[in-house]
């Protein structure tokens, strides 16, 4: 079998889709609302059962095997740290790490000027179009992930107040939609060339002889 490659023009990295980043983050979503209702045990339960369940869906499709297995992992490791520290607390930890690690990282990159949100179209095929929307796409990002961290914070010391679940709720996979979409917007646009009419004939640097004159 014959294979072809094509030459000046490498394979981007396969990285995870928008779809599969969304559904990833449904499994974190969940843990909130049904610990404040059912306790730990049939959060983490249940999480762990949705998180393998679109862990198969995504394989069975084809899509990258680690970010596939992401959203069980993190309900795996959110667990572990419920029952280490005897707390229900402890399944919101993983995630305010996560948001933490996540702000500093995307504004590290605005200080060293090479924001990350240009790094990601530049991994996928943009390597040769600069973004203006860039760095205000990477300041977006990082607020909202200070954001996240704070009400996950606030919901990790008081994991049955109501106000600060349908925060975590709303602040999850809405938000994960929401950066999504903020990356969509700051994707580069090529600039805009002048249309070049081909086989035209160069025009003279001597002005046009008058109407009804013959040049001399």
């Amino acid at each position: 079998m014959k294979r072809r490659f094509r030459a000046g023009k490498p394979n981007p990295p396969r990285i995870d889709t928008p779809a599969g980043i969304a559904l990833s983050a449904i499994p974190s979503a969940v843990l909130a609302p049904l610990n404040a209702i059912a306790g730990t045990a049939i959060a983490v339960g249940s999480a762990a059962v949705i998180a393998a369940t679109i862990a198969a869906i995504r394989i069975r499709r084809g899509d990258p095997k680690g970010p596939s297995f992401g959203g069980l992992v993190g309900v795996g490791i959110a667990g572990f740290i419920a029952w280490q520290t005897g707390s229900s607390g402890g399944l919101f930890l993983p995630d305010l790490v996560w948001y933490l690690l996540a702000a500093l990282v995307l504004t590290g990159s605005i200080v060293i000027r090479r924001p990350l949100v240009g790094v990601v179209w530049t991994a996928i095929g943009h390597s040769r179009t600069e973004g203006r929307r860039f760095i205000p796409a990477t300041a977006l990002l990082a607020a909202g992930f200070l954001l996240r961290a704070a009400v996950t914070g606030l919901l990790s010391l008081d994991p049955a107040n109501p106000w600060l679940v349908a925060a975590k709720v709303a602040t999850g996979l809405p938000g994960t939609l929401a950066g999504l979409a903020v990356i969509a917007w700051a994707r580069p646009r090529p600039e805009a060339r002048p249309h070049r009419t081909p086989g035209r004939a160069r025009l003279s640097r001597w002005p046009a002889p008058s109407a009804g004159r013959c040049p001399r």
